[in-house]
């Protein structure tokens, strides 16, 4: 159906599926914008007025583990700690297996 305005003949307007996913994909992008700004203006706020006297909690550092030498397998080529390696004699020196 054509509709008639003045001297030009315009063609019915049309759902495009493409238009619509494009105009939700910036709606969204534009809310998480707007969230993001919020979340700045809150965090500068309430570190302005109320946050400067809280310390900061230390977090512990990794922990550190006994340190351990490891030995490599020589079939399957892999690294492993000595304490868990069984050991063979061959050819007068030790071979280390997992």
């Amino acid at each position: 159906m054509v509709r008639r305005r003045g001297f030009y003949r315009i063609a019915p307007r049309r759902w495009c599926y493409s238009a619509s996913v494009i105009r939700g994909f910036l709606l969204a992008t534009l809310a998480l914008f707007w969230l993001l700004v919020i979340r700045l203006l809150l965090r500068t706020l309430a570190a302005f007025f109320g946050g400067g006297d809280r310390q900061q909690t230390k977090r512990p550092g990794p922990r550190s583990l006994p340190v351990e030498d490891l030995v490599l397998d020589r079939v399957c080529h892999t690294h492993i700690p000595r304490s868990s390696a069984l050991v063979a004699r061959v050819a007068g020196h030790d071979e280390h297996f997992c």
